[in-house]
């Protein structure tokens, strides 16, 4: 990866992060979250971080998933928790200038934000495949060791994590959700029972589209997050 493009990629990997902690701050559900995820790395692919600042259009990205997922939010509460996790040394703001600058800097963004795409803004998240995968795959293993290993909660936090980078705009949902399953599930190095006597692989029987290529390349991208948030760090 060229110096340039990783310097781009580990911004947007900031500003993600930063979505992610207005999130758990606004208590927005992991859908919502990533639906402002997606719209804040389907923006960038129209436009240039040397045009638009980068956590502006974050701000507005999870006021608009909020609206998008019906998980609706006052425009003031968004503006608020942006500002302090962005600029955590400073005041609460108060109903000045600087407060109603942000807000209207934000409304326009939203406008721009559907131009650029189109008003295209639904999406199919991998979240219900993935509780329905996670639910099937509890029924083969032996209830102790389902329960001694946080295979679910493995699997969400890499999902979540997912979409700290822009290739999560490449997935399919369902290869995604299993390719968040079949990480967590080598992480806690443990095996699916009788893999080694099914006709068909357990990710296959999920969902008989999903290749082997197509999940090596999903993991492959997602484990790169990791390595990229290490950089970071």
């Amino acid at each position: 990866m060229q110096s340039e493009e990783k310097f781009r990629y580990e911004e947007h990997f900031k500003t993600s992060k930063f979505i992610c902690k207005c999130a758990i701050k606004l208590r927005l559900s992991d859908t919502t979250l990533a639906s402002a995820c997606v719209l804040y790395h389907r923006f960038f692919k129209h436009c240039s971080t040397t045009e638009y600042d980068t956590y502006t259009v974050a701000s507005t990205a999870i006021y608009l998933a909020t609206k998008i997922e019906e998980e609706h939010m006052r425009l003031r509460d968004v503006v608020n928790v942006c500002h302090r996790t962005k600029h955590p040394q400073s005041k609460h703001l108060e109903l000045n200038t600087e407060f109603w600058d942000l807000r209207d800097t934000i409304a326009a963004c939203e406008l721009l934000m559907l131009r650029v795409l189109k008003f295209d803004v639904t999406y199919i998240h991998p979240h219900k495949y993935m509780l329905h995968y996670l639910m099937s795959l509890s029924n083969l293993f032996h209830r102790r060791v389902w329960e001694t290993n946080p295979i679910s909660d493995i699997a969400w936090a890499i999902l979540k994590d997912s979409y700290l980078a822009n290739s999560c705009l490449d997935f399919c949902p369902q290869v995604h959700a299993i390719a968040a399953v079949d990480l967590a599930i080598q992480s806690c190095k443990v095996e699916v029972p009788l893999s080694n006597k099914a006709e068909t692989v357990w990710w296959k029987a999920l969902y008989n589209n999903c290749t082997t290529e197509m999940l090596a390349h999903v993991k492959n991208e997602i484990v790169e997050v990791y390595d990229i948030s290490s950089d970071v760090h």
